[in-house]
């Protein structure tokens, strides 16, 4: 078993007795922060995976009666952000996204964002001094962490859709 930290986000301040049962329930690895009327709880959970650690998070604060809203990430990004993340200019990022400069195959942007986990993963690859040189684990931890909050705020809003969309969803 390996140790996992990430954040769980829910949508309102959760008193007393909400937190009590988060721990009723064994959640006993987290430590809540309450910020801007929501929580945020931030857990350090042994599992074997990062993506089992989440999805156990996710179903015992669910059980506990608090709806998560999203898991803490900071994956949608516009070029100013890239640029700031990476060290360089607005416009040396903004030719690299549209295949200007560089070797290409810059992640797909859509509305003018793009996905950090996406970016970060082309920039190791491309000048990974620019991203602190992440090692595979890193990269991993970023797509899970912006695909469990995606999934999370996606079950959110199927809330009385599911069936029909049920079908995208790998097996």
């Amino acid at each position: 078993m390996n140790t996992h930290e990430f954040t769980l986000v829910i949508d309102h301040a959760l008193d007393d007795d909400e937190q009590d049962a988060l721990y009723d329930v064994g959640c006993d690895d987290t430590t809540p922060e309450i910020e801007a009327g929501r929580t945020l709880l931030h857990f350090t959970r042994e599992a074997a995976s990062q993506t089992a650690a989440v999805a156990s998070a996710v179903l015992d604060v669910e059980k506990a009666g608090s709806p998560v809203g999203g898991v803490g990430s900071n994956d949608l990004v516009d070029v100013p952000e890239i640029a700031s993340r990476v060290g360089r200019s607005r416009e040396s990022v903004r030719l690299l996204a549209a295949g200007r400069r560089g070797p290409g195959s810059f992640p797909t942007g859509r509305d003018g964002f793009y996905s950090w986990a996406a970016v970060r993963a082309w920039f190791a690859d491309y000048d990974s001094d620019a991203v602190g040189a992440p090692d595979a684990d890193a990269l991993a931890y970023d797509r899970v962490i912006a695909a469990a909050d995606h999934v999370v705020r996606a079950r959110a809003l199927m809330q009385g859709h599911a069936q029909g969309l049920r079908e995208l969803l790998p097996t």
